[in-house]
């Protein structure tokens, strides 16, 4: 057989680089961008797929903190950029997605429910004490009352995008030198013996429970993960997912949250659900093999800022741009590069001049990922809104144009992003501009009183394209309700916002009358969401009857039948039960109940097998009174049992 067209030098080459690499990342150095890395890791796993070096685990432990043992291995995961590798190797087995995070693996024991220990992954078998700094991380709970027995907690530790932003503050302040990067920051502060109070601004994502003393009686991933959220820890978005379409589905949601940027990830985890299952594929030297880590490939390139311009978005936000000498990424030739907002601009002091590293991948829009070397100066913010020239306002994380009636970019923003949700065909920025800067259009509402014969105003447009646009608007009046809301452009919401809200609250009336309360309970919405969609509906109010006087009027959503025992009704769960949560909750819809993710006023019962536990859950039910239902007795309701629902009394 002939030899392969590669030299020996070439594999040793590569090793020493990876090892070389790793050791830099894992310290919170990193030379390379992750593109980059990986793609040295596949050239060696072509040329030698047995080699050491592909095998090794985090890296070796060159810091003076205490060196502590696992009691199993804290492993890596194998990963793919392939969907169809990814969909061939899940198959038809059940799976529980996660978000891929880029932060810092952590074990964290507990005995007797007491926090005792937080250590590293360190080379995967011997990890480093890191409890002092942890201890200031609220995520990572200092206790979990009524747990007994040796119980051990993994998960990542990480830093949001806006907590870096006030972490690099506070480091400047602090005469500190300036952070490069939310994940080398973490790192970097585990390693160091000073300034250990800088990790409260830190997250923690719990992923796994295990005890080698106590029988915890999980049988699936799912149970581990409900577990987990009954003791209040902060899971990373975990899903149980059926079916090839279902894994397509999460990892569309994952590319979403890659571009908000956010929270630091880099793709997608998926895991067998069955733990049975889990056991008997094992593990290897360097991955579980019921794990699978999916990746968008990406390319990196380094390129100079020319400028950072700043531009009005429809909500008054004004977003910085970077103009960037042009690069090649991914097959297009990149110039302007997202910065974000004002404050990722001063955290990382971005001006003309810097030589940044930016990447392109599974988002599509090129992002920055950190300064290469930077410029002489500091950056400059703008004074006055671009468009209008008001003075801006500056809320610890943006500066926003506070003239929204008279600001011409808003304007024009609000009514392109209605001409988008009601789908007008036709009706470009390009053409709707003439019509707002001649006064014709200043909200949505006054596209409805157009005349066919203002559209003759528009430059090099005739009659038959006149009529056009004028018939594709009379189309939109009858637009379904959760467009018409989607339209609005209130911020926090799209349009899938707006569908789940309408299998709650089926009609507009409805949702205005709603609290914030009321939308906070509904499954996946957060306070800050609940807040910014009342407020944002309060607002719009006059918006929304002007829009009616001008003769739109939304079809109302379909309401969902409620036929079933469980009609009406809202059911949250908590903790373990003896069957999959999605079996469970497939059975309170197919009842006609409705779930929700957290527990109010409007809640009927609560369902769990573990009624003394004390997850914020079961203490929220408690404070409000509202009835305790085990497992058993929730079949007994959707069964019709005549006890199963009448009683209201908590089922103890």
């Amino acid at each position: 057989m002939l030899a392969k067209p590669y030299s020996s030098a070439r594999v040793a080459d590569l090793a020493e680089r990876i090892l070389h690499h790793k050791a830099l990342y894992y310290a919170g150095h990193p030379e390379i961008s992750d593109a980059a890395f990986d793609a040295l890791e596949d050239e060696l796993r072509q040329l030698a797929p047995t080699h050491p070096a592909l095998a090794v685990v985090g890296t070796d432990l060159t810091t003076d903190l205490p060196k502590v043992a696992h009691s199993s291995p804290m492993l890596s995961l194998q990963k793919t950029y392939d969907l169809d590798e990814l969909l061939k190797w899940v198959g038809t087995e059940p799976v529980v997605g996660t978000l891929k995070i880029d932060g810092v693996s952590i074990s964290l024991l507990y005995r007797d429910g007491v926090l005792v220990m937080a250590k590293t992954r360190g080379n995967g078998v011997i990890g480093e004490d890191v409890t002092p700094k942890v201890r200031w991380v609220t995520e990572a709970l200092p206790a979990l009352p009524g747990i007994a027995g040796d119980i051990e907690i993994r998960g990542e530790l990480y830093c949001t995008d806006s907590r870096f932003i006030q972490l690099a503050e506070t480091m400047q302040e602090l005469g500190l030198e300036r952070p490069t990067s939310p994940r080398n920051i973490v790192a970097g502060l585990m390693g160091r013996k000073s300034h250990i109070n800088l990790a409260r601004f830190f997250g923690f994502f719990a992923f796994h429970v295990s005890s080698a003393s106590v029988d915890l009686g999980l049988k699936t991933e799912t149970d581990q993960i409900a577990w987990l959220a009954a003791r209040g820890f902060v899971l990373p978005k975990p899903e149980r997912l059926d079916g090839q379409s279902a894994v397509g589905g999460y990892i569309e949601r994952v590319r979403e949250l890659l571009a908000e940027g956010e929270i630091p990830l880099d793709g997608a985890v998926f895991t067998y659900d069955s733990i049975a299952r889990q056991h008997a594929l094992g593990l290897t030297s360097h991955h579980p093999r019921y794990k699978m880590s999916f990746k968008w490939q990406g390319q990196t390139a380094t390129t100079r800022i020319q400028d950072v311009a700043w531009a009005t978005s429809r909500l008054g936000i004004v977003t910085p741009v970077a103009i960037v000498a042009p690069v090649s990424l991914s097959g297009a030739t990149i110039t302007n590069v997202t910065l974000h907002n004002a404050a990722h601009v001063k955290a990382y002091n971005l001006k003309a001049g810097d030589d940044v590293e930016i990447v392109r991948s599974g988002e599509v829009i090129p992002k920055f990922l950190q300064v290469v070397h930077a410029a002489e100066g500091e950056y400059r913010w703008p004074d006055a809104c671009p468009s209008c020239g008001a003075a801006l306002v500056f809320d610890d994380v943006r500066l926003k144009c506070p003239n929204e009636a008279h600001c011409s970019a808003q304007q024009l923003g609000a009514v392109l992003n209605w001409i988008r949700a009601a789908e007008i065909e036709d009706l470009s920025e390009k053409r709707l501009a003439p019509l707002m800067e001649l006064g014709l259009v200043r909200t949505m509402a006054d596209l409805y009183r157009l005349k066919v014969e203002d559209f003759y105003r528009i430059p090099q447009t005739k009659e038959k394209m006149a009529t056009k646009l004028y018939a594709n608007i009379q189309k939109s009046r009858h637009l379904p309700l959760a467009q018409f809301l989607n339209g609005l452009g209130i911020e926090g919401s799209g349009l899938t916002t707006w569908e789940k809200l309408l299998a709650e609250f089926p009609t507009l009336d409805a949702i205005l009358q709603a609290s914030q309360e009321q939308l906070a309970a509904i499954d996946g919405f957060a306070e800050k969401t609940a807040a910014q969609i009342v407020l944002g509906l309060e607002v719009k109010r006059p918006l929304i009857d002007d829009l009616f006087a001008a003769g739109v009027v939304p079809k109302a959503a379909t309401a969902a039948t409620g036929d079933g025992p469980l009609s009406g009704q809202v059911f949250v769960i908590t903790g373990a039960l003896s069957q999959p949560r999605a079996t469970v909750e497939k059975a309170i819809k197919a009842a006609g109940g409705r779930l929700s993710g957290s527990v109010a006023k409007t809640t009927h019962a609560v369902i769990t097998d573990e009624p003394d536990s004390a997850s914020s859950k079961m203490q929220k039910a408690k404070a409000l009174g509202i009835p305790v239902w085990s497992e058993a007795r929730l079949w007994r309701a959707i069964e019709g049992s005549a006890d199963g629902d009448q009683t209201g009394k908590p089922d103890r």
